[in-house]
């Protein structure tokens, strides 16, 4: 997700794979801080794909390569996607539940993110483009609808003849709302200035959680 690798930090000359690998996210980012700083300046609708790739020193073929969408150049890329999902099958295969296994992933996701301050501004900047412009609102929205989907899909495989398609639903439901809640909450503080934790908002909303849930008591009649 960092583009960080073994020679990063030994001082050893990449392999070439490893070289093509670091130009392909940095030729990656350059498009998506291009998309970032021209909807700030034109919106979504005042922005072409010409205009990104051109602002990124590139073509709009090479653009393509990497996003479907121009919309999607600010989003999360499919192989940060599949990386969650890649992390949380191996998690059940190993026999962990299905909450912990989703919820170690995001806590992972979260601690890379907490412990990078740099990326916290572009962080913002991406966050008010999704409130100010509906079509990056409404790909946030599927996309993240796509990725409970997919989730569900491995809970159910994992749980062989006898799947509980709903309740695993729900459960995976929960942990990506209390995560958004997190990264909300996280947003709105940072926008006053007031510096925290993602991770230590997320834990504060799940022990609030599970409060709640204790209260409910048992089913109603």
């Amino acid at each position: 997700m960092n583009g960080y690798s073994r020679g990063d930090a030994t001082g050893e000359e990449p392999a070439p794979g490893g070289l093509r690998e670091r130009r392909r996210r940095e030729t990656q980012r350059e498009l998506s801080d291009a998309a970032i700083d021209l909807f700030e300046k034109h919106g979504v609708g005042g922005t072409t794909v010409d205009d990104i790739a051109r602002r990124a020193g590139t073509s709009p073929r090479t653009f393509f390569r990497y996003f479907a969408t121009k919309e999607a150049a600010v989003l999360p890329t499919p192989e940060e996607s599949e990386s969650m999902l890649t992390a949380v099958s191996e998690a059940i295969g190993s026999g962990t539940p299905l909450l912990r296994a989703l919820e170690s992933s995001w806590l992972a996701q979260i601690a890379l993110f907490d412990s990078r301050p740099d990326e916290h501004e572009r962080a913002l900047r991406i966050r008010r483009l999704i409130g100010h412009e509906p079509t990056l609102l409404a790909l946030a929205l599927r996309t993240e609808a796509e990725q409970v989907d997919a989730l569900t899909g491995v809970a159910v495989d994992a749980a062989g003849s006898d799947p509980d398609i709903l309740t695993a639903r729900a459960a995976i439901g929960i942990i990506f709302f209390i995560v958004r809640l997190a990264f909300d909450e996280w947003a709105r503080r940072a926008e006053l200035g007031i510096s925290s934790s993602v991770r230590d908002i997320y834990l504060e909303i799940r022990r609030s959680t599970a409060a709640m849930s204790d209260q409910l008591g048992d089913s109603p009649a």
